[in-house]
């Protein structure tokens, strides 16, 4: 690079860099701020005025103007008379950023004149005898400089400005304010006038007095800078005033101005940096200026800011405004406090603020503004000092000391600082070196005036009382100075009043008693609030001396000695009273209660004296400590210190007044009333109540009748005094009455007598004698209810209550009696007694009302109808009383015999505790007693189909083995023909007459559709099982056919066929199956078929039709899938069961036949390979054989005879042409007939199949037979890629196939050794059969590449024939050999279908690799206890697995995730890695729970197969021969157009915009597009259907958040149950999830639906449009304890699992079946919405 610039400097071409000049001034500088009064100011002259004239176009005197609205100004003059340019002035005018070169003046960077511009285009300059006119020329500026006439000639300088558009004259007020804040720190500018058509507007007219020297100490201050750049010399104050004149208005103002002169010293580098910058040198002494007025001044002046226009406003701050910092002009910049400041700072370009970005600019301004910190305290104690001066004057009088704290405080708020604006960096330096800037503390005002602030304390008012010569700050200050006080107190600079400024107050004077007592207040609120030493009291109390006013005579005491003071109030005098004691008024604090003892001996004698001490003790009794109250009473108790109406008592023989039970009581009669406190009377003992014993024992004493009223109301009264004892025995005591119910209650009844002392002779009928009472019986008050109308209408016993007054239930009387047992309601255990053992229904019908209007209020918290003992509720239709769990409150039980209660109660039935409906336990018991006949099944049924979810999984489970089905048994039964029998659920099956094939072999029921719900809940099928087919054909297959006639008995073999690799592993059955005559088999007589049953070993599998015509055996009829099952049953293939032997006779020969013949197959043979429909296995393509037909010779002979011997029969055949190979050279011949007219290519194709195919059935010979007869044109014409095939690359095709072929071969080989070397250990501890095949893995393998090659060898000797290969079967050691290297591949195949697949191929010498290409074409079943094999880029450590795990355990985590493997490893794989690079794969947890969880998932796995395709398998052939197809069979899209993008994504939108919940109204349990039911016929992706759950499967539970629907498995309710509490937390998160996938596809969440089963490999499934996700498969796969709450902190992993099952899911909309156009849509689905699954992933926290 260096070189580079060296060698343009050299040979370059140079070019000179140009400026836009009018760009540059109208985009830059015109925008700088004007600088006409810095103009001024910079030419110093003896006396100097600045005119700025403006000039209007309009011509009109001035008496008009101020008449009419303001004109338009189109031009403007500036002048003054300083200085007349000189020539450098001039040139430096015409040049741009080239500033005022004398270092003094502030001008810096050349540029402000420009901003004349921003208003006029050409402006014209005259000073002295010179002009200078500027002008444009394009976008270059020029000047013009010339002399001025001798008549226009002035000397003074002038510019002229033309406008560029007129402007309005502008605001005097605010133009004013301009100016005057302009001249506030000018030196030179004195003067200042502005006219508007020559009338004069404003003038302003400043002077200054004769500066005064400033002294201050430099001892005590820091006068250099930080940096040491500036160093503060002296400083002289002046005093200005600013007058501003017009024609109404003239005011003066007043301000102080410091300035101080300021030793600059720079660096040699800052100093070159200043240079750099500013292009001037930095002076070597500055000027500083401080505008600052005092309180005088301020107040002086506060007309003239706020006069007209508020001219002066902004010049002279207030107290609490922020003043400015000028350069020039005010900036934007603010000083912190009410200051104003000028310096040399350096601004910025415009002008407007500091300059603090430049480095070394920066240096220098924040150095500099040091300087005014310092400054200002200067300034400050000047004026501090000036008011201290006055305050030590004299004495002063109230308005003069207020005056001067108004005037300290005024300069106090000047200097608090605040934040300033818009840098905080002035505010901060000001204020860090106001403070920091001396050494002597700050001085403020006090109350003894100006003193250092460390001196001054903070006022108390607690302490304005004592504290008079303590110096504290004034009132005003705290007010003015408000934000100042609480800077310093929050910095600990000021601190408040305190102890020792209390002990230094006392040590000064004496307090007089009023001060004493304010300050014992402040002490007692001080001590509670604060920790005070001993030794400050202590000191406190030493300094405080008190004279006692009662006692003048005596001297004066220390407050220290003194230990009591009483107050006459509360102590009256003439009591004794000990020495310590002093009596202050209005004061109470206790003598010592040892005096108590000196006074008891009057008590016996004096009562009033006893009657003085005892009220002066009990007003003082409260306020005393426990110890000194329980002293009192112990000592007086045990005295008579108590005035009675029987004269002194002691306390505990006395009764207060309230007693008046008796009238002989010694009742308490203190002469002063109630001054003696009933507190201080029951602490002594007095008793506030008669005891009951007493009371008892007196019954004929008290002073009422007998009425127990009065008694009641006595007790009341005394309650909160009787003891806990007192309260029982009345509760046990009889001592009430009841009412009597025969007759008007009453309380006394009376008879008349005679007296006996009556005289003899008089008239006895006036004599009457004392009325005899009648003694009633007497109840406690827990025999007896409150008197109310509802109970005395049950004839219960009731409280007698006679008088006036009635009884009220709030009552003090009434509540009293409740305490004591008395029943406001009847209890329900006894109401219920009660109603039970009523005579008459009509009573019980009144207890049975009262309790339903009491129910709410009484009985509803305590009635338990589980503890009821006794039938009281009615039933309807019978006269037997039940207990409440007896029967039900709905009629609909009457169907399966349960009672019902009385229609009048049925509304109440919850009250009572009758239960609506019997549950599921009840139900079955009564299903188990006494099960339904036929006429009551209906019925009985439909009830229980309305009561399902009353059962449990345990009660569906004991509902599958009950008989409680109703039928009639067969006519034909040997046991009780035609006679009723009940049968279980899983027995019997729906349907009526002509409704099931099966009528007339199983059991079919029919009880309408309501019952039918809930039997097929029960178990009940509509069709029998494939199993049960299975076992009912195997037990009479002859039968079973007559039945059903031949077609659907074959249908019924179809069905057993599709499901045979399930009922395979029931070994009875099969054996069964093999043994039984129950399989067809059909015979060629006449070119007729005929069926009949034979067993498999009598049956062969025609794979040849050929041979089947001619020896016309018992075959199996010719569909695949019924001959895979004939075969595993026994049943041999007919072409392994006849021997073929061809004989060619007469000499071979080439013709030209035969060499069109040979061309034909050589150009067709990649066509003769072509399967376009891919209905070929790979496994029944021979390899090679592309080879072997372009290899091919083709030869004449004149004949061919077909020898074919089969069961000892021989046949003799002609044949035109057949296949030989030369065992020498390995070569194949293909010999044809020599006479034929036509080659017959039927037999050509026969004979080609051989070498093709390893099993050649017909339609393969017809389809090679069509390939070499038919035209290429006409192939062309059928669909055949005719083109694409035959000119295919063969070399590069077959490179890359045998490149993939060793690569997948070397990692198969890798994983092989892997899972032998972790299944080793397991396979010996596995059965004896596999005990034996049992061997080191990696020493069989090499024995079986030696065996095979040996085999090969010998094999390709032979004719490939089938006789050749019949004669070559495996030998026993050949077939373990085979098995142990499967086994190697394939680790987890399961054992017995490896088995069945060597001995199909144990005639086949290639094998090994048939059964590996079938393996991996296939979903083989697997080994649940041996390990998948893993991916070689994937270890155990990858997956999660801990070190030294066992295979099982790898087993399960492989099986967990193969779901997610069956994505990735598919042709989304590249999708899924951009989607999840680089993302941690979750670790599996060890937690026991969620490993029972995965091996339960890996059993369920096995066991039903699992919801999503595995890996599809990488195939051995190349499927580039074949047409490019797009999913489902559509036609190819050669060209992918925008319009094809739009269309799909639309088509995928509005298919998500149809999913709905389940709930819909359409909801149906189908899948989109399902074919009708048809044979299960297993498919390669067969047991990789996502199977939707019934409805009638699935229950629900609740909603979720979102109203996310949550179903549950009826089978496992209970588990279900303790799931949902256990793993609340889990399905929380597992909604979150699922809300996060709803808002990538557009989704309402209620559409998406969480279910959970026990068992099951479906993770999710689509049915009716409705999403159903399986929790279980979260838990398991996912869920961990301590994730971060909400989907934030879920593993980013877990949602690409879940939103690509949500694809796979929603591609079902589409189509049912897993086939190529649902790998479309599922892969379409993901490419569109990944990109918004990363947003919402980001939004949602989680980084993709």
């Amino acid at each position: 690079m260096q070189a580079l610039k060296e060698k343009l400097r050299t040979n370059g071409e140079e070019e000179k860099v140009e400026v836009n000049q009018r760009h540059l001034i109208d985009k830059i500088l015109a925008r700088t701020a004007p600088r006409a009064p810095e103009l001024a100011d910079d030419k110093p002259a003896a006396e100097r005025g600045f005119f700025a004239a403006l000039l209007s176009s309009l011509v009109a005197d001035a008496a008009a103007a101020a008449r009419k609205p303001a004109p338009a100004v189109a031009h403007v003059v500036y002048r003054n008379n300083g200085r007349p340019f000189a020539g450098a002035d001039w040139a430096r005018l015409r040049k741009i950023a080239e500033g005022n070169p004398d270092e003094t003046k502030i001008g810096f960077f050349g540029v402000g004149f420009y901003s004349l511009f921003s208003i006029c285009e050409e402006p014209l300059v005259t000073s002295g005898s010179e002009c200078m006119a500027f002008f444009w020329k394009g976008d270059q500026l020029f000047t013009k400089k010339g002399p001025v006439s001798e008549e226009d000639a002035s000397p003074l300088t002038s510019f002229f400005l033309d406008l560029r558009e007129p402007i309005e004259v502008p605001n005097v007020g605010e133009f004013g304010r301009f100016l005057a804040n302009s001249l506030a720190f000018t030196k030179n500018l004195k003067k200042v006038e502005v006219f508007v058509d020559d009338q004069r507007i404003l003038l302003f007219d400043k002077r200054a007095a004769e500066p005064r020297p400033m002294a201050f100490p430099k001892s005590i201050y820091n006068l250099t800078s930080p940096n040491g750049i500036f160093t503060l010399n002296t400083i002289n104050d002046f005093d200005h005033d600013k007058a501003k004149l017009g024609d109404a208005s003239n005011f003066t103002i007043y301000m102080r101005m410091a300035s101080a002169s300021v030793n600059v010293r720079l660096s040699d580098h800052l100093s070159k940096e200043m240079e750099r910058t500013t292009k001037k040198k930095a002076p070597s002494v500055t000027d500083f200026h401080i505008q600052f007025s005092n309180y005088d001044e301020y107040d002086s002046s506060n007309t003239a800011r706020s006069g007209p226009g508020r001219i002066f406003h902004d010049l002279i701050p207030g107290p609490k405004d922020q003043g400015k910092v000028f350069i020039g002009f005010p900036t934007h910049q603010t000083t912190g406090c009410s200051i104003h400041l000028a310096a040399h700072l350096i601004p910025t370009v415009e002008r407007e603020s500091i300059d603090f970005v430049d480095r070394s600019l920066n240096i220098w301004n924040q150095d500099l503004l040091t300087i005014s910190g310092l400054l200002s305290r200067i300034i400050f104690e000047d004026e501090m000092a000036s008011v201290s001066e006055l305050f030590s004057g004299g004495t002063l009088d109230d308005a003069t000391q207020l005056w001067l704290f108004k005037r300290a405080s005024h300069a106090l708020a000047a200097f608090t600082f605040r934040t300033s604006t818009p840098s905080n960096i002035v505010g901060r330096l000001n204020q860090m070196f106001f403070l920091k800037g001396s050494s002597k503390p700050m001085s403020m005002i006090s109350t003894k005036g100006v003193l250092p602030l460390s001196s001054v304390r903070l006022p108390d008012t607690s302490m304005k009382g004592f504290i008079k010569e303590i110096p504290t700050v004034p009132t005003e200050t705290l007010t003015t100075c408000a934000d100042l006080i609480r800077e310093l107190q929050a910095n600990s600079m000021i601190q408040p009043l305190g102890v020792s400024d209390v002990l230094k107050e006392l040590e000064n004077r004496t307090l007089a008693v009023a001060e004493v007592i304010e300050l014992l207040k402040w002490w007692r609120v001080y001590k509670r609030n604060n920790a005070v030493s001993a030794n400050d009291a202590a000191q406190l109390f030493q300094l405080l001396v008190i004279v006692d006013p009662a006692t003048p005579n005596k001297a004066p005491v220390r407050m220290f000695d003194l230990k009591h003071h009483v107050n006459i109030k509360v102590i009256p005098p003439g009591l004794p009273l000990p020495d310590t004691v002093l009596s202050i008024h209005n004061r109470t604090v206790h003598p010592p209660m040892d005096e108590l003892r000196n006074t008891l001996p009057d008590f016996k004698e004096s009562p009033p004296f006893v009657d003085k001490v005892m009220q002066t003790i009990s007003r003082q009794y409260l306020n005393l400590n426990r110890d000194s109250q329980t002293f009192i009473t112990q000592t007086l108790s045990t005295h008579p210190c108590i005035v009675t109406k029987h004269g002194l008592k002691l306390p505990k023989d006395s009764y207060f007044k309230t007693v008046t039970l008796f009238d002989n009581l010694p009742v308490v009669l203190f002469e002063s009333g109630k001054a003696v406190s009933e507190t201080f009377l029951k602490a002594l003992g007095v008793r506030e109540h008669v005891d009951l014993a007493l009371v008892f024992a007196r019954l004929q004493d008290l002073k009422w009748d007998s009425d127990h009223v009065q008694l009641v109301r006595y007790l009341t009264s005394v309650q909160d005094k009787l003891t806990a004892a007192e309260i029982t025995r009345l509760r046990a005591t009889s001592v009430f009455t009841k009412e009597d119910l025969g007759s008007t209650p009453a309380a006394v009844v009376a008879t008349t007598t005679v007296e006996k002392g009556a005289p003899e002779g008089g008239d006895k009928s006036g004599v009457v004698a004392p009325a005899a009472e009648v003694k009633k019986e007497r109840f406690k008050a827990s025999d007896l209810y409150a008197p109310n109308d509802a109970v005395r209408a049950l004839g219960l016993p009731i409280l007698d209550w006679p008088g006036k007054v009635k009884w009220r239930a709030t009552s003090e009387e009434a509540k009293f009696m409740i305490k004591l047992g008395l029943k406001q309601t009847i209890p329900w255990e006894e109401l219920v007694e009660r109603a039970s053992k009523s005579e008459t229904s009509e009573l019980r019908f009144k207890f049975i009302d009262y309790f339903l209007e009491n129910y709410k209020a009484t009985y509803s918290m305590t009635f338990d109808p589980s503890m009821v003992r006794f039938a009281f509720l009615p039933a309807e239709g019978t006269e037997k009383l039940y207990r409440p769990r007896e029967l039900f409150g709905n009629p609909g039980v009457a169907v399966v015999g349960f009672p019902f209660l009385h229609k009048s109660l049925q509304q109440h039935a919850d009250k009572f505790g009758v239960r609506e409906h019997p549950n599921g336990p009840t139900l079955i018991n009564v299903l188990k007693t006494t099960p339904p006949t036929q006429d009551k099944a209906v019925a009985v049924f439909s009830y229980l189909s309305s009561r399902q979810s009353e059962f449990s999984s345990t009660d569906w489970n004991i509902l599958r083995t009950l008989k409680f089905i109703p039928i009639t048994t067969p006519k034909d039964s040997p046991v009780n023909p035609g006679s009723p029998a009940w049968i279980e659920p899983t027995k019997v099956y729906f349907g009526g007459k002509n409704s099931s094939a099966y009528l007339d072999l199983f059991t079919h029921i029919d009880f309408g559709d309501t019952s039918n719900a809930f039997l097929r809940a029960c178990g009940v099928k509509d069709e029998p099982t494939p199993q049960e087919l299975a076992e009912q054909l195997v037990r009479n297959p002859q039968s079973f056919m007559n039945q059903l006639g031949f077609g659907k008995y074959l249908q019924v073999l179809r069905t057993i066929a599709a499901n045979y690799y399930q009922l395979r592993n029931n070994r009875n059955l099969v054996a069964e199956n093999a043994e039984q005559r129950d399989e067809d088999g059909f015979a060629d007589e006449n070119e007729k078929l005929h069926y009949q049953l034979a067993s498999a070993k009598e049956i062969y599998i025609m794979d040849d039709t050929v041979l089947g015509q001619i020896f016309t055996p018992l075959g199996c009829p010719i569909e695949t899938l019924l001959e895979e099952m004939y075969s595993d049953l026994g049943s041999q293939w007919l072409t392994t069961q006849v021997t073929e032997v061809t004989t060619p006779r007469g000499n071979t020969s080439s013709s030209e036949r035969t060499q069109k013949l040979q061309v034909l197959i050589n150009e067709r043979a990649l066509l003769l390979l072509y399967d376009g429909q891919q209905v070929r296995p790979s496994k029944d393509i021979v390899p090679g054989s592309e080879a072997t037909l372009k290899s091919l010779e083709v030869l004449e002979v004149p004949e061919i005879i077909i020898e074919r011997s089969f069961r000892g029969v021989v046949r003799t055949q002609k044949t035109t042409c057949c296949l030989m190979m030369d065992k020498r050279t390995r070569k194949y011949f293909l010999l044809i007939t020599r006479n034929e007219n036509e080659v017959d290519y039927f037999d050509v194709a026969q004979a080609l199949g051989k070498v093709i195919f390893r099993k050649c059935r017909l339609n393969d010979a017809l389809l090679l037979s069509s390939l070499l007869s038919t035209s290429l044109i006409n192939l062309k014409r059928k669909g055949f890629p005719v083109d694409r095939i035959l000119n295919l690359q063969e070399g590069k095709l077959k490179a890359a196939i045998a490149k993939k072929q060793q690569e997948d071969a070397k990692a198969a080989a890798d994983a092989a050794a892997k899972a032998q070397a972790k299944a080793e250990e397991y396979q010996r501890q596995q059965s004896i059969q596999r005990e034996q095949s049992r061997q080191p893995l990696e020493q069989q393998a090499s024995k079986s590449l030696q065996s095979q090659q040996q085999q090969q060898i010998d094999l390709s000797r032979q004719q490939p024939d089938s006789k050749s290969s019949s004669s070559s079967s495996l030998t026993m050691d050949q077939q373990a050999v085979t098995t142990a290297t499967i086994l190697a591949m394939f680790p987890d195949v399961d054992r017995a279908f490896l088995q069945s697949l060597v001995d199909s191929e144990k005639s086949n010498p290639k094998a090994i690799e048939s059964i590996s290409n079938k393996l991996l074409d296939t979903e083989y079943p697997k080994n649940p206890a041996v390990p998948a094999p893993q991916s070689p880029r994937r270890d155990s450590k990858a997956l999660g697995n801990p070190p030294g795990s066992n295979p099982t355990t790898r087993a399960a985590e492989d099986a967990l995730k193969s779901v997610r493997d069956s994505v990735k490893s598919g042709f989304l794989g590249s999708l899924w890695d951009r989607a999840t690079g680089g993302l941690p794969k979750p670790e599996s947890s060890t937690a026991a729970a969620e490993q029972q969880q995965r091996k339960s998932l890996l059993q369920d796995q096995s066991q039903g197969g699992t919801a999503f395709p595995p890996p599809p398998p990488a195939s051995s052939s190349s499927s580039s021969s074949g047409p490019s197809t797009t999913p489902g069979g559509m036609k190819p899209v050669e060209d992918i157009t925008p319009q094809y993008t739009q269309n799909l994504k639309h088509q995928l939108s509005s298919s998500i915009n149809t999913v709905k919940p389940a709930y819909d109204k359409s909801f149906r349990a189908t899948i989109p597009n399902e074919p009708e039911p048809q044979a299960n016929v297993p498919t390669r992706h067969a047991s990789q259907v996502c199977k939707p759950l019934l409805d009638s499967d699935l229950i629900f539970i609740e909603k979720l958040v979102n109203e996310i629907p949550f179903y549950v498995d009826k089978n496992a309710l209970q588990e279900a149950g303790e799931v949902a509490t256990k793993s609340r937390v889990a399905l929380m998160r597992f909604v979150d999830v699922l809300r996060l996938l709803a808002a990538v596809f557009g989704l309402e969440a209620k559409t998406l639906n969480i279910y959970w089963d026990a068992s099951g490999g479906t993770v999710a499934f689509n049915r009716g449009r409705t999403l159903f996700f399986n929790f279980r498969f979260y838990l398991g796969l996912h869920y961990k304890d301590g994730l971060r709450p909400g989907v934030a902190g879920e593993d980013v992993d877990t949602v690409y699992y879940w939103f690509m099952v949500a694809c796979h899911e929603l591609a079902h909309n589409f189509v049912a079946a897993h086939d190529a156009q649902h790998e479309f849509y599922f892969s379409s689905y993901a490419e569109n919405y990944l990109s918004q699954l990363h947003r919402t992933l980001k939004l949602a926290g989680l980084d993709s």
